[in-house]
C-alpha cells in the first residue's frame, strides 16, 4: 500500500511533537520517533533531511494547529473572548501537550537561530490572532497592539504557572482570569487611547 507522504510526514510529527513534550527535544532522535511511531529509522530519514530539518517541520505543524484551533474558536463564538483565549492556555490535556513541547522548542531557541526565526514568526501570527479577537471589542480603527500585548503577557504567564503547578487553576478559574484579562487590556486601551 502505498503511503502519503504529506500524512506520513504530519504523522512523524504528531508523534515528535508527543515525545518532545514528555521528554524534551534531546529525546527527539529518528530512533526514537521511529520505535515510538513503528515505523523504521530509514522511514524517517527518507522524509527528513536531519534533526534540525524534523525539528523545523515539527514546530510549523504545532504552530498551524494553534493557529488553526484559535481561528475555530474566534469563529464559532463571536461575543465571547474566552473559548479563543481558552486555546491558548494550558487548561486541557491537548493543551498541555502543546505547550510543553513550546517551551522546548522555546528553550531550544535561545541558541538556534533558525528555530529562533520560526518562533519570532509564530509569535507574530499569535499577536495577529489576538488582535482580531480584541479589535471586535474596540472602536472601528483603533490601534489595539497595547491591548493585545497585555493580553498575551498574561496568557504566558498564567500558562507557565499552570505547567508548574497546575492545583488551583479549574477551568471555572481560568475562564474567569481569561476574561478579566480581556476586560482590563480593553479598558487600559481604552483609557490609554483617550488621554
Amino acid at each position: 500500500m502505498r503511503v502519503d507522504p504529506d500524512k506520513r510526514r504530519k504523522d512523524i510529527a504528531q508523534v515528535t511533537i508527543d515525545l518532545v513534550a514528555r521528554e524534551g527535544l534531546a529525546a527527539a532522535t529518528f530512533r526514537r520517533i521511529a520505535a515510538e511511531g513503528g515505523w523504521s529509522t530509514a522511514s524517517i530519514t527518507n522524509y527528513f533531511v536531519d534533526k534540525q530539518d524534523l525539528l523545523v517541520w515539527t514546530f510549523q505543524v504545532l504552530s498551524v494547529e494553534g493557529e488553526r484551533r484559535f481561528e475555530e474558536a474566534l469563529d464559532i463564538s463571536e461575543n465571547d473572548p474566552v473559548p479563543a483565549l481558552l486555546t491558548m492556555a494550558p487548561w486541557c490535556p491537548a493543551n498541555v501537550r502543546r505547550w510543553k513541547a513550546y517551551l522546548a522548542f522555546w528553550d531550544a531557541a535561545v541558541r538556534d537561530p533558525e528555530l529562533a526565526a520560526l518562533l519570532a514568526d509564530s509569535t507574530s501570527v499569535g499577536m495577529d490572532l489576538l488582535e482580531r479577537l480584541v479589535s471586535r471589542s474596540l472602536r472601528a480603527g483603533a490601534d489595539a497592539r497595547v491591548a493585545v500585548e497585555l493580553l498575551n503577557a498574561t496568557i504566558q504567564g498564567v500558562a507557565l504557572q499552570m505547567l508548574v503547578d497546575h492545583r488551583g487553576w479549574s477551568e471555572a478559574k481560568i475562564r474567569a482570569i481569561l476574561l478579566e484579562s480581556h476586560k482590563s487590556a480593553i479598558g487600559r486601551f481604552a483609557a490609554a487611547s483617550s488621554m
